[in-house]
């Protein structure tokens, strides 16, 4: 705050004067006011107003707090003597001397009551007061709050910089405390989320007391650095036990996402053979298709099966089956796959046909005979079988082999 003259609190003002010295000590309250408020809203004043202070910082803030609120009445009181100054003031425009004098006393004379304590009757006079007071100039309530408000402030300071500190240690012990915790809960082990959860409750608690009382756990001797370090080292325990969980469960995950992955491709594929075979009846004439494969759900219950030997911690007998289903699935794919072959061969064969049909069809229109009989009815034949549905391979097969003959036949000289 800024420092003030001294005027002889006696000293009248004048016309002149007056209006300056008002003037002068209301931007001094204005400056009081926004310096109290920036106090009262800075982020550590209002964490030291509403957290649970315990120890050393509740003890210390207690007396701080009620010096603030001194500030503040101390503060109404100047802003009442203004109030009252320029009330006198407004009166007239050209103030009387009776006036000013009230003005001067107002602004320049002990006007603010600092405190009243009554006289012991024992004390008394028969024409002495019953009461005393204690007052103050407004130059003299500034001095003394500037004082005070540095008070207020450097304690704030205090906390806040114990609080930075406290917590510059605090939170990378809580940011490896987080890893942990998401590694155990991936995990899923108990004894390491039980290990886990008590990290947990003794940080918290820890935590706690550095929102409670930054001055105490930052004091030298605390035992807040011993009890923070041995959190830290507990976390390095518990976070090797849960590394090895986590290698067990990562070799489990790797190796069943792999079998995972092969019993969905055997469904698929056992899904496309219905798929298939509904085209081919569609499209092919024919009797009888090979009889579909449905190994998949007997193979995903199997799969399913290795999670209860995973919980129950049986690695070395997960292992063993794992390769076993391994093995089941390999063969059942193939198997799956291969009568999805047979009936897709079917289709296949019905469209090597056709692309035949058409190449011979362009030989023949290269030799100028495309259209001729009968070639031509050999072709429109075997085009009618191959294009009807359901189509009769067989069949199909013995018209293409007369209108190849036949167009081959182009090739051989006349007689």
């Amino acid at each position: 705050m800024p420092q003030y003259a001294e005027f002889s609190p006696l000293v009248p003002l004048t016309r002149d004067n007056v209006d300056g010295e008002l003037a002068r000590l209301d931007a001094d309250a204005g400056r009081v006011s926004d310096a109290l408020v920036e106090l009262t809203e800075y982020n550590s004043y209002k964490l030291l107003e509403s957290a649970p202070l315990s120890g050393t910082t509740a003890q210390r803030w207690q007396r701080v707090s009620t010096k603030i609120a001194a500030l503040w009445d101390d503060y109404t009181a100047y802003q009442d003597v203004l109030n009252r100054a320029r009330e006198i003031r407004g009166r007239r425009v050209k103030p009387r001397p009776e006036d000013l004098a009230a003005i001067t006393k107002l602004v320049r004379g002990p006007s603010i009551t600092l405190s009243t304590k009554s006289v012991a009757l024992s004390e008394r006079t028969l024409l002495g007061p019953s009461a005393i007071s204690e007052t103050a100039t407004l130059t003299e309530t500034l001095h003394r709050m500037d004082t005070e408000y540095q008070l207020a402030a450097d304690f704030i300071a205090q906390a806040e910089e114990a609080w930075n500190r406290l917590f510059a240690a605090a939170d990378p012990v809580q940011e490896r405390l987080k890893r942990l915790g998401e590694t155990a809960r991936g995990i899923g082990d108990r004894s390491v989320n039980t290990a886990v959860a008590g990290l947990i409750d003794g940080y918290s608690a820890l935590r706690r007391e550095i929102f409670a009382d930054p001055l105490g756990l930052s004091a030298a001797g605390s035992p807040f650095p011993g009890r923070l370090a041995e959190i830290d080292r507990q976390i390095g325990v518990v976070a090797e036990a849960a590394a090895h969980q986590a290698d067990l469960r990562a070799d489990y995950d790797r190796g069943t996402e792999h079998l995972r992955q092969l019993v969905e491709r055997v469904d698929q594929v056992e899904a496309g053979q219905r798929t298939v075979a509904q085209t081919v009846r569609d499209k092919i004439l024919i009797e009888n298709l090979p009889a579909f494969t449905t190994q998949a759900p007997a193979l995903r219950a199997r799969l399913a099966a290795l999670d209860a030997l995973r919980v129950q911690g049986q690695w070395a007998r997960l292992a063993t089956e794992a390769g076993i289903l391994a093995d089941a699935l390999d063969a059942a794919l193939a198997a799956a796959a291969k009568v999805e072959k047979l009936m897709s061969g079917l289709l296949e064969r019905r469209e090597e046909l056709r692309g035949r049909l058409q190449a011979y069809r362009v030989r023949a229109a290269r030799k100028g005979a495309a259209e001729s009989q009968p070639l031509e009815a050999y072709y429109q034949t075997a085009r009618e079988l191959l294009w009807t549905k359901p189509c009769d391979l067989a069949a199909a097969t013995r018209a293409l082999g007369v209108y190849q003959k036949a167009v081959l036949a182009l090739d051989q000289p006349q007689s």
